[in-house]
């Protein structure tokens, strides 16, 4: 039987990450961004955030391994929503 080892990742650098990447949102809000640098601040911080609620070490890697869509697939995808309502 294979034994993994859990890494536990401290509390206050995951805290540090979260506020790393709310600042950087909002810094990027305030010099006018466009939609593909919002969308791509929107992935990093729900794939922070995931890292931030992971309980186990499986659940902080399956998080490291999350792959964002393509901002251009995800506006193709939102432009046809939105012609055929």
């Amino acid at each position: 039987m294979l034994k993994t080892k859990s890494v536990v990742i401290p509390a206050a650098t995951r805290k540090l990450r979260v506020d790393f990447i709310l600042v950087g949102a909002l810094l990027l809000t305030l010099v006018g961004c466009t939609n593909k640098q919002l969308y791509q601040v929107g992935q990093s911080y729900q794939k922070s955030e995931c890292e931030h609620d992971a309980l186990t070490d499986v659940q902080f890697k399956a998080c490291q391994g999350i792959e964002a869509k393509r901002y251009e697939d995800y506006d193709q995808e939102r432009e046809d929503v939105l012609a055929n309502p």
